[in-house]
This record gives C-alpha cells, sequence and structure tokens, in this order.
C-alpha cells in the first residue's frame, strides 16, 4: 500500500522517542476509524522486532509479538485474554529484545478485561509496549487511557485525501465516498473495494422516497436491517453531519442530494436528530432490535423530522 502521509508525524514522534531509548511502555493510538492506526501498530512492531519498517504492510508473525482482539462470533474482548496476555508479557523475550502487544480494538475490552490490564500497565516489565488502537473515545476507562501516551490521528486535509485517492485510481469520483466517511481515505478507499459508492446512492434513494412519501419507512427500515448496523446508521451520521455543516455555510458538493431533503429543516431540528442517529450509533455495539432502531430514524423523515 502506498505511504500513509498523514501518518508522518506520529511516526517520526515514536521513532525519535525510540532512538533516544524514551519509548513508553504504553501507547494509546486514536482517532476515527479508516486512517490505519492498526497499520501503524504492525509498523511500530516491526521496527521494535528488528523485521524492518517499509511502510504499511500484511501482519507478520513473530514469537515476542502478541495481538488481542474481538473473537469471532463475540462482540467483547474477554477477561481471559486479556490475563493470557498479561501472563505471557510477564515471560522473558524469546530473542533477547522488546516484547510487544497490540490490543485492538482497545475499546471493545470489557470492564472485567480492562481492569484485568491495570496491573501490567501499572507494573510493567521492561523492554515491553503495549499498543492499544480505538477509534471512540468514549468506552475506553480513563484508569486505563491515562496510563498510556496517547498518539492522536487526524483526519488529512480533504484536498489532500483527494490527492491520495486518485493517485490510487484516476479515474473514480472519490468525493462522495470520501464524504460518506467522514474524510477518512483508507475508509472511502475500504467503501470503494466494497461497492459502497453504490449504497450511499440507494440509501439516498430510499430517504427521498420516505420524505417525498413514495416508500414506507416501516418497509426501508425492514430493508436497511439486513445490512450491517454500523454501516446505515454510520451512513446517517456522516451525511447528517455533511448538511449541517452545508446548512453553516460549510457546503461540498458531494451533499448535494440530502441538502435538497433538509433545506427546508431548521437547524436546530437537525441537530437533534443527529443526537439520536449518534445515540443508534453507540447501541449498536450491544443487544438491539436492529429493524425497531431504524424504524425510529426512519419513520420521523415521513414527518419532516418533528418526531425525533
Amino acid at each position: 500500500m502506498k505511504n500513509l502521509f498523514w501518518h508522518e508525524k506520529n511516526w517520526n514522534t515514536v521513532l525519535g522517542a525510540h532512538k533516544q531509548d524514551r519509548l513508553p511502555h504504553a501507547l494509546l493510538l486514536e482517532g476515527p476509524a479508516g486512517l490505519g492506526k492498526s497499520l501503524f501498530a504492525e509498523r511500530l512492531a516491526r521496527l521494535l522486532l528488528d523485521l524492518g519498517t517499509a511502510g504499511p504492510s500484511s501482519p507478520v508473525s513473530h514469537p515476542d509479538l502478541s495481538r488481542v482482539g474481538v473473537p469471532e462470533g463475540k462482540k467483547q474482548i474477554t477477561v481471559a485474554q486479556i490475563r493470557d496476555l498479561c501472563a505471557e508479557l510477564s515471560m522473558t523475550s524469546h530473542a533477547s529484545g522488546y516484547k510487544v502487544a497490540i490490543i485492538d480494538p482497545a475499546d471493545k475490552m470489557n470492564i472485567n478485561a480492562a481492569n484485568s490490564l491495570l496491573k501490567t500497565l501499572e507494573e510493567p516489565t521492561p523492554d515491553t509496549l503495549l499498543i492499544l488502537v480505538r477509534a471512540r473515545l468514549d468506552t475506553l476507562p480513563a484508569t486505563i487511557a491515562s496510563r498510556c501516551q496517547r498518539l492522536r490521528f487526524a483526519v488529512p486535509s480533504r484536498q489532500a485525501a483527494l490527492d491520495w485517492l486518485t493517485d490510487h485510481d484516476e479515474t473514480r469520483n472519490w468525493e462522495p465516498l470520501l464524504e460518506m466517511t467522514a474524510g477518512a481515505p483508507l475508509a472511502a478507499l475500504n467503501a470503494a473495494e466494497e461497492g459502497l459508492d453504490e449504497l450511499d446512492q440507494r440509501l439516498l434513494a430510499d430517504l427521498t422516497g420516505i420524505v417525498t412519501g413514495r416508500l414506507d419507512p416501516i418497509r426501508v427500515a425492514a430493508e436497511w436491517s439486513k445490512l450491517e448496523p454500523a454501516t446505515c446508521i454510520g451512513w446517517l451520521n456522516t451525511r447528517i453531519t455533511a448538511v449541517i455543516r452545508s446548512k453553516s455555510r460549510f457546503t461540498t458538493a458531494a451533499d448535494e442530494g440530502l441538502q435538497i431533503l433538509a433545506k427546508d429543516l431548521p437547524l436546530e431540528r437537525l441537530f437533534g436528530y443527529l443526537d439520536s442517529v449518534q445515540e443508534a450509533l453507540r447501541r449498536t455495539d450491544g443487544a438491539l432490535n436492529l429493524q425497531m432502531l431504524l424504524e425510529s430514524l426512519l419513520i420521523p423523515w415521513a414527518y419532516g423530522l418533528r418526531e425525533c
């Protein structure tokens, strides 16, 4: 994959700390999804394990590298996983060098798992780096975050992101995809590979049909419930945010479709609706009746967002 230019500042920070032997025992990589934080974590692990650092690449195997993620079929990282990880980190390095562990996504640890990690964060073993990756700022306990050095990953400028994407594929119109993914270049790239630019038009057409009375919001909710919850609700979140910006005169051409739908809606009503969407987005992590949740988000459009 091409160089992720928006990583450069953070990479220089950790590279300088490593050269001065001043790396912390725990790093928290945080920022919006779609910026390649996981790739950054893997690259840093390769640096510390003397496996090369030539930009983003696939994960490598090494006896001194441990990874913890959400198990298949589960929704959270469990306390048993973290206990096993802590036991592994307490052992001597196989190669007499660094031991590295990546917890990704760290915001998926349940409360018991997070508590189990505290002792390792408070009493780290020498030459050990724990890398936590998170996209959401509201789920990782402060007791964990406060014991890590935080590296914040920011969305690059719109033009820089468009230039990077166009260099990847100059035949595609990247603006709608970049808008749909809140400006995250890798998320836009993945969306293109998954055909989500077509999904964007479909969801917009469905919403238009509800507003004009041509489509039943309950039937639309039933269709949307067949998608991943974060996909359709995340689409509403990014699109409504774009509309609010456009109505505040921070307009872009990519959100014209939704601008037309919302042109007569006051900002306070849109902000109230956005609160409902973001609350729904938070609830996608747990058990929920997706169709009922989507109905609660789509029915208000049939009434000018007066019931949200």
